[in-house]
């Protein structure tokens, strides 16, 4: 057929086009290629000799016009694309589905905006999950590498050292700080001592000079820099290899430079260590089986398997237990184990329940996003059947259909992935912007080609199972029926079975993810509630490491600086302690555990001692509930004074006022008891703190020191005039932080507020997305059954009956899903239950709380389409009809 034919149409066939070409919604260019290749193919039949009516009605019969029209097409050449090579078929189905999909807009950016959304949410949840828990650690035989969870002594070692499976064997006590001075300010570092074969378990290598040797070890000198460290504090400067240094006072020489790409065993040694020095010899020196401070990891013997080491772990810890049970078996009987883990186990189990909760959670967004898609398909797929069915009456194969059906959906998919993407890069920002020190191997979290290939993988997943799918049922389906459904008014009954079973599964989806974001954000409500018993407001922390060694004033060291401190224009008061509250917390502890006696019979629990200065009750406002702190005069009386927490009084005399007075031995001190203070929160909101003694600081003689201020305001310069109060008494000790406590409580609900900001996130998005599904599939079922409204409406029914039928509607599918949705909740809760205080993940009232805001989202979700048929004109459908 050419553009100089002029075979006109009979008018039956001219409305049967335009019928069909309406139905599609093209507009356009698209539209007016879609009318030309019908009234083509329908000329190409007239011209072969076929009557205008019986055309017409073998469109009832799809084979009599498959085979009519397949004639025409051959003898007048019409199946051009068989004419044409293979790239021009592809370029032209892929043009055409662009100007279908372009000129539906709505559909288009809808689908593209919901794919996006969903990938970009599951990507950065799954980027995190990827580098924190799936991949392995940077070692090489990794596979082999393994940990002794707990801390042991030095004969533990040795003794570990002997077994059959334990190839190499590496210890690093925990921790500690550093003071570098002989610079222009002096600076904290973070110092992890080692034992001899550490570097050569875990494959570090020197960018300059070497790493410790064997004589290193002997004389416990030498020091080796990070990368970070030497570029930070000596310029990159390869001479300072050789260089002495300052370390705690004492001279030591550089004797290398760490690899900048070294990974730390975190799990060991933490996210930060600056310098690395040999564990010190006399710690070794003799073996002790009474001082546990060693975290041991080793490599297993080539051929053995974690399991057999593991038998031999417990065969060692029986012995010893027999052997020295004053050493190894607890008041209650228990012996004190040796549990092997692996290293990647011991790296990242910590995390590993909340990651996967989180995982867990944004599949099901994921999944209500899939849903909104397969119901924008299917509402679109409903709209063109007349489409499809006439171009297979007119001889079009079902391959060629699903041809640019599938172009459609990649194209949707390409986009929706780049969008989910873009959103992963911002999301993952933030992510690690909200939780920088909650989640191990951090460093390393980047969106990578591994990445990159799951959101694309997601993003065509999405597309081809929830968009092609649906649209290949309107491919394969039986012209003849198909046209039947397509003249009718009220759409199919399958389609509109399809849509309320997807609407019911994103209310239960969503009912899920609301029900455990409520339980999450009332959880942190009442985390933040909790009553901590000290003062937290206009409080602010300077964590200081003092010298400490033989000729060194430790108690006067502090009082300079304390004195100094307190004189500084602002402060009201100033205080000092081994550690002040919310420093240590999810799980940590400060200070050192004891058994007391109480006028000389031990006491069963075991009590953390918390040596603190004189002013520390008062500038704190700490209860006191008996007796009185001690005064400054009072404080190196004989015996000591101490107060002990109102539980360790009441369990250990009856009440807090009954302890006063009575004489109490703990590490190896006596002292004598003057008053009980209130229980509190000192290692965390949601941290119970359990037995504590209060000494005088002057009871020990070196340590940590925490300094804490009153201040009136706390100006932009309040740090640098605390620093400088320091430097004025002290000039080589650096001050490395300067914190509120209010920050403090904040770092200390860090992990609570990242899971509850992002469950949070979660379920609004999960609302957003099911009202939009809810009040699109009552919108097209409006729309299809708008012949059905106004015959109601013009046989008497009134626009507000209208108004509730349709309501009614939207709410019975919400509620079908409520149900369904109450168990996944239920089921999800007692996964979820672990992480939440004060509140219980399958309390009625935040169940209640979801169920409300759930149905008043389905309420207003309905009344739009509701108010749609309400509104409808009877007579303007009749005329139509």
């Amino acid at each position: 057929m050419t553009d100089s034919d002029d075979i006109a149409l009979p008018d039956v066939l001219s409305r049967l086009v335009q019928e069909t070409v309406a139905a599609s919604g093209l507009q356009g260019v698209a539209r007016n290629e879609l009318t030309r290749e019908l009234h083509a193919h329908l000329e190409d039949a007239l011209a072969k000799g076929v009557d205008p009516d019986e055309l017409a009605r073998r469109f009832g019969d799809p084979r009599q016009t498959g085979r009519a029209i397949s004639r025409a097409r051959n003898a007048h050449g019409i199946e051009r694309e068989h004419r044409r090579g293979g790239m021009e078929r592809i370029w032209r189905t892929v043009r055409h589905g662009a100007h279908s999909l372009g000129k539906t807009p709505a559909f288009t950016w809808s689908v593209i905006l919901l794919i996006g959304l969903g990938v970009g949410s599951v990507t950065t949840i799954f980027t995190l999950v990827d580098h924190v828990l799936l991949r392995p650690l940077p070692y090489a035989m990794q596979d082999r590498l393994f940990q002794v969870e707990g801390k042991h002594g030095t004969q533990d070692f040795i003794e570990i050292e002997q077994l059959d499976g334990v190839e190499l064997l590496a210890a690093v006590p925990d921790i500690g700080n550093a003071n570098l001075t002989g610079i222009e300010r002096p600076k904290r570092l973070r110092r992890a001592q080692i034992s001899r074969d550490f570097f050569a378990l875990f494959d570090a290598r020197p960018a300059f000079g070497r790493l410790l040797d064997s004589d290193d070890f002997r004389t416990g000198e030498g020091v080796v820099l990070s990368y970070g460290t030497w570029q930070r504090l000596f310029g990159a400067d390869p001479d300072v290899i050789g260089r002495s240094i300052q370390i705690d006072g004492f001279a030591t020489t550089v004797l290398g430079v760490l690899d900048a790409s070294f990974v730390l065993p975190e799990a060991l040694v933490g996210n930060t260590v600056d310098i690395w020095r040999p564990i010190d010899p006399a710690a070794w020196t003799p073996p002790a089986r009474d001082n546990f401070f060693l975290r041991i990891t080793g490599r297993l013997r080539e051929g053995s398997t974690l399991a057999a080491l593991s038998t031999e772990a417990d065969a060692l810890a029986d012995r010893r237990a027999r052997d020295f049970p004053d050493r190894y078996v607890n008041r209650e009987g228990e012996v004190r184990a040796l549990p092997v883990v692996r290293l990647h186990e011991a790296t990242v189990g910590g995390v590993r329940k909340g990651l996967g909760l989180l995982f867990g959670a944004v599949t099901l967004l994921l999944l209500i996003a899939c849903a909104n898609v397969a119901l924008l398909f299917v509402a679109r797929g409903q709209a063109r059947t007349r489409e499809m069915a006439v171009r297979r009456a007119l001889g079009a194969r079902t391959a060629s259909l699903a041809g640019q059906l599938f172009a459609e959906s990649l194209m949707v998919a390409v986009a929706g992935a780049a969008l989910g993407l873009l959103l992963a890069s911002v999301g993952l920002r933030a992510a690690l912007t909200l939780s920088p020190d909650v989640l191990p191997r951090l460093a390393s979290v980047t969106i990578d080609g591994r990445v990159l290939s799951f959101a694309i993988t997601v993003a065509l997943v999405t597309a081809i199972l929830f968009g092609l799918l649906p649209a290949l049922r309107l491919a394969r389906a039986d012209v003849a029926a198909a046209l039947q459904s397509a003249r009718g008014s009220t759409g199919g009954h399958t389609a509109n079975r399809v849509r309320a079973a997807l609407v019911v599964a994103e209310v239960s989806l969503s009912l899920v993810l609301v029900t455990q974001a409520a339980s999450l954000l009332r959880s942190f409500v009442l985390l933040h509630r909790e009553e901590l018993g000290f003062r937290t407001e206009d409080v602010w922390t300077l964590p200081l490491t003092l010298k400490r060694g033989p000729g060194v004033d430790w108690v006067q060291h502090t009082e300079r600086i304390r004195a100094s401190l307190a004189e500084t224009p602002g402060v009201l008061a100033a205080t000092y302690g081994y550690s002040m509250p919310l420093e240590y917390t999810g799980g940590a502890r400060c200070c050192w555990h004891n058994h007391p006696s109480f006028d000389g019979i031990e006491h069963d629990a075991s009590v953390v001692m918390h040596p603190v200065d004189a002013d520390y009750f008062d500038l704190l406002e700490i209860r006191v509930v008996a007796g009185a702190p001690w005064s400054r005069n009072e404080q190196d009386m004989q015996p000591r004074p101490a107060l002990l927490s109102e539980g360790l009084a009441s369990a250990a005399f009856g009440s807090a006022s009954a302890a006063l007075g009575h004489e109490m031995r703990l590490a190896d001190m006596d002292f004598r008891i003057v008053g009980a203070v209130g229980d509190n929160r000192h290692f965390g909101h949601d941290q119970i703190h359990g037995p504590a003694v209060y000494l005088p600081i002057t009871a020990v003689t070196a340590g940590p020191a925490t300094m804490a201020v009153q201040v009136d305001r706390a100006g932009p310069d309040l740090a640098a005039r605390l620093s400088e109060a320091v430097w004025r008494v002290e000039p080589d000790l650096p001050v490395p932080v300067v914190r509120s406590l209010e920050e403090w409580a904040g770092v200390a609900t860090a992990r609570r507020r990242f899971e509850s900001l992002l469950f949070t996130a979660f379920g609004v998005v999960a609302l957003v997305l099911m009202a939009g599904g809810l009040c699109g599939a009552l919108l097209h079922a409006v729309g299809q059954r708008r012949r059905e409204l106004g015959i109601r409406l013009a046989l008497g029914e009134t626009s507000a009956r209208l108004e509730a039928r349709v309501l009614s509607q939207g709410l019975r599918i919400a509620a079908v899903g409520c149900v369904s949705g109450i168990a996944g909740a239920w089921i999800f809760g007692r996964l979820l239950q672990s992480r939440l205080f004060g509140t219980h993940a399958n309390d009625p009232t935040t169940i209640a709380a979801a169920l409300a805001v759930l149905l008043s989202v389905a309420i207003l979700s309905s009344w739009l389409p509701a108010r749609r048929a309400a509104r409808t004109d009877p007579m303007e459908v009749l005329r139509a009809e």
